[in-house]
């Protein structure tokens, strides 16, 4: 599953090439729209829904992969502490929350009014994961992106009452 899908970059990049089918949740429509063309002859693998993270209700015990990326920086704490929380529940045993977002080096965060999006320092985001009962499995910064923008971490997050 990949959520904040945009086109379906990520289905197309990398999802498909691990999973059966993956499913693109996207609040742009006309992103969404676009995603078809985009995955090419693999989009009939894909299930696609337009909607807010905040208001999507996933499957439970559905996922192997919950992809997120570039997109809570939109959300309120709260509104991620829950999606997180649902995305947790849609896992199957073994199941795992990739997440990616840009942090900053501030005690908490940065407010960027013009894009309405907050971005958070990775401290903050470990406290956000620890309240949506979810533990970090493996932290890696992507390390090839230049200097000048944001750091990037990524994080593999599982339930915290699920062995590693």
């Amino acid at each position: 599953c990949e959520c904040g899908a945009g086109i379906g970059r990520v289905t197309k990049g990398l999802l498909l090439d691990f999973c059966d089918r993956s499913d693109l949740v996207e609040s742009s429509e006309r992103l969404l729209f676009a995603s078809p063309e985009y995955i090419g002859n693999d989009a009939y693998k894909c299930r696609f829904f337009a909607k807010e993270l905040q208001d999507w209700e996933p499957p439970e015990k559905k996922y192997s992969i919950v992809w997120i990326q570039w997109v809570l920086c939109y959300l309120t704490d709260d509104d991620i502490v829950k999606f997180l929380q649902r995305c947790s529940e849609s896992l199957v045993d073994g199941g795992i929350i990739v997440m990616k977002e840009n942090t900053c080096a501030d005690p908490a965060f940065v407010v960027d009014v013009d894009d309405a999006s907050a971005t958070r320092s990775i401290p903050y985001w470990l406290d956000l994961i620890f309240k949506a009962g979810l533990k970090v499995t493996k932290h890696q910064m992507q390390d090839d992106f230049p200097d000048d923008i944001y750091p990037v971490p990524m994080f593999a997050l599982q339930p915290v009452s699920q062995r590693s």
